[in-house]
């Protein structure tokens, strides 16, 4: 089985230096495709409702974000942020996969303004994965797309740093048939 952990150093080392000189064009595409992957995990609107009080569809999100209109959602993360105390009687501690969703579409809000954020979305992409393989009952499957994923990625990163734009349908069409509800 593909191990991770041992390509993980080289990969991440990879995407920075591929994505240190990305265009505003560049950097839109990639929010708007990683946009569209969180969406396909389990539960995004009940996740986004229940820690962030807001009803807010894929086809909303992505049209704010290309519309440079998410202001109103990085303050709602900001509020969760600063509200958020571990150390109350009612705290809730959020399951992986509502972190994963949240720090998602967090790095696709602030995607324009830190340029290190669009390396997070794909390393994000890699622990999704890893996270199935860890917990699923059918880790060679989710091994075999992380395999993948890590040389997709580099197709993209070396596409990228040569000057293309992102197909913001690209993450979509990679995984709209995986089964990310069965774990």
């Amino acid at each position: 089985m593909f191990d991770i952990v041992s390509v993980i150093s080289k990969h991440t080392a990879f995407l920075e230096d591929n994505l240190k000189a990305l265009n505003p064009n560049q950097k839109k595409s990639i929010g708007c495709a990683f946009a569209k992957f969180y969406f396909l995990l389990p539960n995004v609107s009940e996740c986004l409702e229940e820690h962030l009080k807001i009803k807010i569809t894929e086809e909303q999100f992505i049209n704010d974000f290309k519309n440079n209109n998410l202001q109103y959602f990085r303050n709602l993360l900001k509020n969760y942020d600063a509200e958020t105390d571990p150390y109350s009687e009612d705290f809730v501690e959020l399951e992986p996969m509502e972190i994963n969703i949240l720090s998602g579409l967090e790095n696709c809000a602030f995607c324009l303004e830190e340029p290190q954020i669009n390396m997070s979305n794909f390393l994000l992409v890699i622990d999704i994965l890893d996270y199935y393989e860890d917990f699923s009952d059918n880790p060679e499957y989710w091994n075999k797309l992380l395999e993948e994923e890590i040389q997709f990625q580099k197709e993209i990163a070396e596409r990228l740093s040569n000057g293309e734009n992102l197909d913001e349908n690209i993450y979509y069409e990679r995984y709209k048939n995986v089964p990310f509800d069965e774990i």
